[in-house]
C-alpha cells in the first residue's frame, strides 16, 4: 500500500513530464558500457544539440558489468562530493532548449553510496535540482534557468556516503526531455547619425545583436522605404557589424534600417533612423543654433535676411515668406525646396549661390532693375530661372519688340515664348514713355528709365550648355544663374568655343533715327578678356571680372560647339565681393585674387564733340606677342565717327594682350580711323603693374614727336581718314634733338621755359582749337585766356598776341604755308595748354 502511494504522488507532481519530446537518451546495453569514458555508443539526440554522452569524474574508476555504465570510488566521507556521474548537452548555431525533465534508473552496491544529488553548470554545481535516488528518479527542468539554453549546459548525479571505494553505484538508462526550436535573432538597435553636408558615403556602425549570424540593411530616401537606393534592398552583410554605404547625393536625406538572421530565419526591422545633415529651423528662433555651412536650414515662418548667411540647404514651409535684401548673397551647398505656397524673394543686387549640382524644387521670386534705358532702347537679359515667359518679364514692351539673335541677325520674338534654353540672351525693348500702364500701374517719363523686372521661376543650378550659333559667328548668351559669374572661369572654361572677347551693351550712347530705322551704336559695347577690358563711354566703367545676374553679351564663337556654364564659375572666391552683383549693364571691379601678373595701360581717344573711344594694351602672363584667341579683342569699328586701336600684323585691336616679363623697348603701333576732321587728344585712362611707375610715350611718327604720356594728353590735328602708321606707343625717349610737344622756348618775357600740361588723371579740357577757312579758333573752358602763341614745327615764333583777355580769340590772316603748326595757350591763372594742328592757306 505504501509503495502505491508513493507512485501516485510521484505521478500527481508531475504529469506534464509524459508529454514532452526526448533529446537526449541512452537505453545503455551492451557489455561493459563503463571502459569509456564518457560512454556514446547507442545514445540517441536530437540532431539540432551536440552531447559528450554519459562520463564519471575523473577520480572514479568504472565497474565491469552489462547493460549499466557503473563505477566505484564514490565518496565515503564529506557532504559535497565530487564523484559523479555528467552529462553536457550543446545547442547547435541558431538553436535553444527548453528543457522539461531528466529521468533515469540505477542501481547500487551494499557498500555503495546512500546519498545522492543532481545539479548543473547553471549555478556551479551549487544547487539541488529535485530529489534522485539510488534506483532512479524523473526531475523537473521546468524552471526558468534550464529555458532558452544557448550555451553549454553540463548536468551531474553526485554520489557519496558509500561505506567503502569498492562499493558501486550505476545509471542503467537516462533520458532528457524538452524542445530544440530555433533561436530567433535578436531585433537590432541601430544609433543615430548625422550625414555632413558634403558627404557621399555614411559609415554605419550599430551593436551585435543576440543569436545574429547574419545582417540585412535598407537604405531609402523615403520613410515607408518604397524609393530604396539600388544596391541597398535587402543588402546581405554577412555576420558584421559595420557597413560603408557609398553614392549618396551629399546634403540629401535617407532612411536606413536593419534586420538580423540566423538558420532559423529573419528578426524584425531595427529602429528606422533618418540620415540627413543637421538641421535647425526657425520658427521664431533657430531650433539648432544659428545656421552654418554644415546645417540644414528650413523656415516655418517668415523671415527677413538681411545679411549673408551660409548653409546646407534650404527648405521654405508652405505658406511661408522668406525675403533676401538687397546686395545679400544665399550661399547653399546643396538644394533649395520651395514649398508651393511658400515664397523665397530676392531683390535687386542679391545673390542665390549654390556649390553643388543639384536639382531645386519650387520657385523663387528675383527682382531686377535695368540700367537707365532711353526711349527706343533695349536690355540685353539672361533668365536666372526657368520657363520665364517675356512678356510677363516686360508686359508692356511692344509685341515686336522681343528679339533674340541667330544666324548673324535679329529675330523677333513672340511674347508668350519662354526665355529658354537657359543661357540664351534675349534683347526686349523699353515701354515707352509717357505712357500709365494697366494693370502693372507702370510709368516713366524724363530722359531714361531704370525698368524693374520679376523673374518668377526654379532657379537655374548646375552645369548648362548652350548650342554656338556655329563657326565664327555671333552668340547672344547670358549669365544663367541668380548670382554673378566670374568672366575669367568661363572664359578658361570654354578656351576651344571663344574667338576674342566678351561685349556688353552698355546704354550710353543716344539713338539716331535713320529713315524709319533706328540705329544703335556699336560704340556702346564695352569688352573685356583675360587681358582685362575696355569701357564703352568716356563716362563708362572699365568691365571687370565679373558677370552680374541676369546679364547677357554677345561673343564670337569659333566652332559649332557648346558654351558652358556651371557652378565654378559663380563668383564665390570673393564670396562676392562687394558690388560684383550690383552693377548690371557694366561688370564691376572685384578684388584681385588670380596669380596673373598684368602690367597695362589705358589710352583714350576723345575730342571736343564728345567722340570717345578706348583701347587698351597689357603685358598679362599667358599672353603672346602674336594673335593669342583670349587675350587679343578686335575693334568692332562700329562707330559712324571714329576708331582708336592698336595693331597686330593686320589686325586693329581693342584689346591687345602682350607676352611677359614686360620688356620697356617694346613698341606697339597705334591707328586710328575719323570721319571728322579736327584736333584730337590721346590720353591715358588708367595703368597698373609695372606701368604704374614706367613712363608711357606716344610717338607721332608724322610731326616726329614724342610725347610723355603721364605728363598729360596729347594734342593733334588730323583730317579725315584711316591712319595706321602715325602713333607708337612706346617707353623710352629715344628722340634727342627732336621737337617735342612738351618743351618749348617761347619768349623769356612772358613763358616759362617748361610748359605744364594736363596730367593723365586730369580729364577735364582746358582749351579746343580748330582751323576752318584759315582761322585758327581758340575757345577756353576753363579760364580766360591771356596770351596766344604759335610755332612751327622748327621752333619759329610765327604769331604771337599777350593781351587776348578774352575765353574766345580767332586768329586771321596767318601767314603760313600748309603745315604742323603748334598753339600755345596761356591762361589766366598762370596755366599753359600745348596743342598741334593742321593748318592750311
Amino acid at each position: 500500500m505504501k509503495k502505491y502511494l508513493i507512485f501516485f504522488s510521484f505521478f500527481f507532481c508531475f504529469p506534464v513530464l509524459n508529454f514532452a519530446q526526448s533529446i537526449f537518451s541512452n537505453a545503455i546495453v551492451g557489455a561493459n558500457p563503463n571502459n569509456s569514458n564518457p560512454y556514446t555508443l547507442g545514445q540517441i539526440v536530437n540532431p539540432n544539440i551536440t552531447v559528450s554522452g554519459i562520463g564519471r569524474a575523473l577520480t572514479m574508476f568504472g565497474v565491469n558489468a552489462n547493460n549499466r555504465y557503473d563505477a566505484k570510488s564514490w565518496k565515503v566521507e564529506g557532504s559535497d562530493p565530487d564523484t559523479y556521474f555528467e552529462f553536457t548537452l550543446i545547442p547547435n548555431a541558431g538553436q535553444k532548449i527548453d528543457f522539461v525533465s531528466f529521468g533515469f534508473k540505477g542501481q547500487t552496491s551494499a557498500k555503495g553510496p546512500t546519498l545522492f544529488a543532481f545539479r548543473s553548470s547553471v549555478d556551479g554545481f551549487s544547487s539541488d535540482i529535485g530529489t534522485v535516488s539510488a534506483r532512479g528518479s524523473l526531475v523537473s527542468l521546468s524552471a526558468p534557468a534550464f529555458q532558452n539554453v544557448v550555451l553549454p549546459i553540463t548536468f551531474r548525479i553526485y554520489g557519496w556516503a558509500a561505506s567503502a571505494g569498492t562499493g558501486t553505484f550505476s545509471v542503467n538508462d537516462f533520458v532528457f526531455k524538452g524542445n530544440v526550436s530555433c533561436l530567433t535573432a535578436e531585433k537590432p538597435v541601430l544609433p543615430e547619425t548625422k550625414l555632413g553636408c558634403a558627404s557621399t558615403v555614411l559609415m554605419l556602425d550599430w551593436p551585435s545583436s543576440m543569436y545574429a549570424s547574419n545582417y540585412f540593411l535598407d537604405v531609402a530616401t523615403d520613410l515607408s522605404f518604397n524609393n530604396r537606393i539600388p544596391g541597398f534592398e535587402n543588402r546581405e552583410l554577412g555576420n558584421v557589424l559595420s557597413e560603408s554605404i557609398s553614392g549618396l547625393t551629399a546634403g540629401g536625406t535617407y532612411y536606413v534600417r536593419l534586420k538580423s538572421a540566423n538558420s532559423c530565419g529573419e528578426s524584425d526591422y531595427s529602429n528606422t533612423i533618418n540620415v540627413a545633415p543637421t538641421e535647425t529651423i526657425y520658427d521664431g528662433i533657430w531650433s539648432n543654433g544659428i545656421p552654418d555651412a554644415s546645417k540644414k536650414i528650413r523656415f516655418s515662418s517668415d523671415y527677413n535676411l538681411n545679411s549673408d548667411l551660409e548653409a546646407c540647404s534650404c527648405q521654405i514651409d508652405a505658406g511661408v515668406a522668406v525675403h533676401v535684401d538687397s546686395g545679400v548673397v544665399l550661399t547653399l551647398e546643396r538644394g533649395l525646396d520651395v514649398a508651393l505656397t511658400g515664397s523665397l524673394t530676392f531683390e535687386n543686387n542679391a545673390s542665390l549661390i549654390q556649390i553643388n549640382n543639384v536639382a531645386n524644387t519650387g520657385k523663387i521670386v528675383y527682382n531686377r532693375i535695368s540700367a537707365p534705358m532711353k526711349n527706343f532702347d533695349f536690355t540685353y537679359w539672361c533668365s536666372p530661372v526657368k520657363d520665364q515667359v517675356l512678356n510677363v518679364l516686360s508686359p508692356n514692351t511692344l509685341s515686336d519688340k522681343y528679339q533674340s539673335y541667330a544666324n548673324g541677325k535679329w529675330v523677333i520674338e513672340n511674347g508668350l515664348n519662354k526665355m529658354d534654353p537657359a543661357g540664351k540672351g534675349f534683347a526686349i525693348r523699353v515701354p515707352k514713355p509717357n505712357i500709365h500702364f494697366i494693370p502693372n500701374n507702370e510709368y516713366w517719363t524724363g530722359l531714361t528709365y531704370a525698368q524693374p523686372v520679376k523673374f518668377v521661376g526654379v532657379p537655374n543650378n548646375g552645369d548648362i550648355t548652350i548650342d554656338s550659333q556655329g563657326v565664327q559667328k555671333d552668340n547672344l548668351i547670358g549669365n544663367p544663374y541668380p548670382s554673378a559669374i566670374d568672366a575669367d572661369k568661363f572664359i578658361n572654361e570654354n578656351l576651344d568655343m571663344i574667338d576674342g572677347g566678351l561685349y556688353f551693351w552698355t546704354h550710353n550712347t543716344a539713338i539716331t533715327q535713320s529713315g524709319s530705322f533706328y540705329v544703335y551704336s556699336p560704340n556702346d559695347y564695352a569688352v573685356y578678356l583675360l587681358t582685362g577690358g575696355v569701357k564703352a563711354t568716356s563716362g563708362g566703367t572699365v568691365p571687370g571680372k565679373t558677370i552680374a545676374a541676369g546679364q547677357s553679351f554677345f561673343v564670337t564663337s569659333k566652332t559649332a560647339g557648346v558654351f558652358k556654364f556651371n557652378n565654378a564659375m559663380r563668383n564665390t572666391t570673393a564670396v562676392l565681393a562687394p558690388g560684383s552683383n550690383s552693377q548690371f549693364f557694366r561688370m564691376s571691379k572685384t578684388k584681385k585674387t588670380e596669380s596673373v601678373d598684368k602690367s597695362r595701360v589705358w589710352l583714350n581717344l576723345t575730342n571736343s564733340d564728345g567722340i570717345f573711344k578706348q583701347l587698351l594694351v597689357g603685358y598679362i602672363t599667358g599672353a603672346t606677342n602674336e594673335m593669342d584667341n583670349l587675350y587679343d579683342a578686335v575693334s568692332f569699328d562700329g562707330n559712324a565717327y571714329a576708331d582708336f586701336y592698336s595693331i597686330n600684323k593686320t589686325n586693329n585691336l581693342a584689346i591687345q594682350g602682350r607676352t611677359l616679363p614686360f620688356d620697356k623697348t617694346d613698341k606697339v603701333p597705334l591707328g586710328y580711323r575719323t570721319t571728322v576732321a579736327g584736333t584730337f587728344q590721346i590720353s591715358i585712362d588708367n595703368v597698373d603693374g609695372e606701368l604704374t611707375n614706367q613712363t608711357v610715350f606716344l610717338e607721332d611718327n608724322l610731326t616726329k614727336t614724342i610725347h610723355n604720356l603721364k605728363n598729360g594728353p596729347y594734342s593733334f590735328t588730323t583730317a579725315k581718314g584711316t591712319f595706321n602708321d602715325r602713333f607708337t606707343l612706346v617707353y623710352i625717349d629715344s628722340s634727342e634733338g627732336v621737337v617735342t610737344s612738351v618743351v618749348l622756348n617761347p619768349p623769356t618775357i612772358r613763358l616759362n621755359s617748361k610748359l605744364d600740361n594736363q596730367s593723365f588723371d586730369k580729364k577735364g579740357i582746358s582749351a579746343v582749337i580748330s582751323v576752318k577757312d584759315h582761322q585758327i579758333n581758340i575757345n577756353s573752358f576753363e579760364e580766360t585766356i591771356s596770351a596766344l602763341l604759335v610755332y612751327d614745327l622748327r621752333g619759329r615764333l610765327l604769331y604771337e598776341n599777350d593781351s587776348v583777355n578774352r575765353n574766345e580769340f580767332i586768329i586771321q590772316n596767318l601767314t603760313s604755308s600748309d603745315q604742323f603748326l603748334i598753339v600755345v595757350t596761356q591762361l589766366v591763372n598762370g596755366k599753359w595748354v600745348t596743342q598741334e594742328i593742321i593748318f592750311k592757306n
